[in-house]
């Protein structure tokens, strides 16, 4: 029985996961890589089989948001075998989930994710944001 699924994002000749298209398509698209493609993960999986499988944190998204997604340490194997060593090795809160499908994700698709990403945090925060960062500078 499916515990639980969820969703993450990323560009297709990459491991590593993301929680938003947005946050994927900032990681670096280059002209090789435009496919953005969204992920559908069934945590704990029992026996069965799926096409790839992914490593993922367990935590609030919140707190995932303040780490970068090259060192989150979600990523996405080929093999089971070598998924379930990843999360053993790294432990709690990693968890193994079964890759159910993927789909590719259309330039409007990622281009509303963008703008939802915006419209959450506002331009004050953003402002304050550059301005700490040149503080530190």
């Amino acid at each position: 029985m499916e515990a639980s699924i969820r969703r993450r994002y990323r560009i297709r000749t990459r491991p590593y996961l993301c929680l938003t298209p947005a946050e994927a398509a900032g990681t670096g698209v280059t002209v090789s890589e435009e496919t953005v493609e969204e992920l559908t993960l069934v945590m704990h999986p029992g026996l069965g089989i799926y096409e790839m499988y992914a490593v993922i944190r367990d935590t609030p998204e919140e707190e995932m948001k303040r780490i970068p997604a090259v060192k989150r340490g979600e990523l996405v194997f080929e093999k089971r075998p070598d998924a379930s060593k990843y999360a053993k090795e790294r432990g709690e809160p990693f968890v193994l989930c079964g890759v159910k499908s993927t789909r590719m994700l259309t330039q409007e698709e990622i281009s509303r994710s963008f703008e939802e990403e915006i419209s959450d945090t506002s331009i004050e925060q953003k402002l304050k944001e550059l301005k700490d960062f040149y503080r530190k500078i």
